[in-house]
């Protein structure tokens, strides 16, 4: 048996280099949605391989008409392009707990500055593709985990599911399709770039559009400038977040993070022509938001600032909606068993552990938490700093340390 510490460490070095090709063999495959079946052969062949048993699960019937659901441009492809893999591996022994993993298979696009994203490549320990961190990576993470325990002889003292979902990234309808058909368990991981950290929380988002309309004329007329309304609008907004942070701050659930909350403006857009005054502008962006509020409380904020612009026309020609993402957010208890068992995993790996607290972005977690009202903890290898961006990396050590707390949070030493 290679039982300890050791004996983990010497079968990881004989096993690195095939792990890091599966890995990079993942990522290979553009999985950005909707072209996420892309990888469920690869993904299939895997698992089955490990001793899983894989099944596909087709879009749920009912998930359009959940207030969760996110009416994207997919949501009218056939069901069975937007369905789940599930994998099952029962532990051999009764008594143990059930867990859930969850790890979506979809990823951002990569940009035009990142043309090497489905090539990936190593370099000086860190294995950089579209997907390495967030969060191929970390299906690969829980593979290495069951092999190792079942390598080294080591019965699971908890039994297994894992959900491969899509559309993590653009709301969430693959977790919430598989919550909907009804999961069997006890407590759920969220596979998720956290640099191994064990979060028990994360704050929500919800995207927004905000319409100024102004009133248009010849430059030399008398019009009224949206696009200066919605500077005013963007001014209101900082001071509304910086207020929004003070409060998040006070929260010990968000201790040592600057920003635990974050309104992100991504897209304005507005004007006719150079030479009127423009009538209407347009500010897109995303709303981070802390547990105690919730995504119709960030439309009445938005609402609100827009009551606040001084012209009346602004304020009466003014549009504010939600659209696009809109995750809830949650808290969960930090001494669930769940969240116990995978810090004292960590722990045993010799990785500094931080205190119990929850993340600062969103992910499908709080669908598990709500929807199935199970203790539900994120975790995983990897950077937030690097995911999404266009040198998303992985680093190989602090994945092997994954491997090792997965291992121990599943099996024994």
């Amino acid at each position: 048996m290679m039982n300890g510490r050791n004996g983990f460490d010497r079968w990881l070095a004989r096993h690195r280099e095939s792990f890091v090709e599966d890995i990079a063999a993942l990522v290979a495959v553009d999985t950005t949605t909707p072209n996420e079946p892309a990888a469920f052969s690869w993904l299939r062949d895997y698992f089955e391989r490990l001793g899983g048993t894989v099944s596909h699960e087709p879009r749920h019937a009912a998930l359009l008409d959940h207030p969760a659901a996110n009416h994207n441009e997919y949501a009218q492809l056939p069901p069975e392009d937007r369905g789940t893999l599930r994998v099952d591996f029962p532990a051999p022994t009764a008594g143990g707990a059930h867990t859930l993993f969850s790890g979506h298979v979809d990823v951002v696009p990569p940009g035009p500055d990142f043309p090497l994203a489905f090539e990936p490549k190593e370099a000086d320990g860190r294995l950089v593709g579209r997907g390495t961190a967030d969060t191929k990576g970390n299906i690969v993470m829980l593979a290495a985990a069951l092999r190792y325990l079942a390598d080294a002889g080591i019965p699971l003292r908890r039994g297994v599911t894992l959900d491969l979902v899509p559309e993590e990234e653009i709301g969430g309808n693959g977790a919430l399709s598989t919550v909907l058909h009804g999961r069997d368990a006890d407590e759920v991981v969220v596979l998720e770039p956290t640099g191994l950290e064990v979060f028990h929380g994360h704050r929500g988002c919800a995207g927004f559009a905000v319409e100024i309309g102004g009133r248009s004329s010849h430059m030399g007329g008398s019009g009224l400038s949206a696009i200066d309304g919605a500077v005013e609008f963007l001014a209101l907004l900082r001071e509304l977040e910086a207020e929004l942070l003070d409060e998040a701050r006070t929260d010990p659930a968000f201790a040592g993070v600057d920003r635990p909350v974050q309104i992100n403006v991504g897209t304005i857009a507005g004007g006719e022509w150079p030479g009127s005054i423009p009538e209407r502008c347009t500010v897109g962006g995303h709303f981070g938001f802390h547990p105690r509020y919730s995504t119709a409380a960030v439309l009445g904020m938005l609402s609100d600032l827009v009551s606040r612009l001084r012209d009346p026309w602004l304020r009466t020609h003014s549009r504010v909606r939600l659209r696009g993402i809109h995750n809830g957010a949650y808290l969960g208890d930090p001494d669930e068993r769940v969240a116990r068992d995978l810090r004292a995993a960590v722990r045993a790996t010799g990785a500094a552990v931080a205190q119990r607290r929850a993340w600062h972005v969103s992910c499908d977690a709080r669908l598990y938490h709500e929807e199935l009202g199970l203790p539900t903890v994120v975790f995983g290898a990897g950077r937030l700093a690097d995911a999404h961006s266009s040198h998303e990396a992985l680093d190989i050590d602090e994945w092997g340390r994954g491997v090792a707390a997965l291992a121990g949070f599943l099996g024994t030493w």
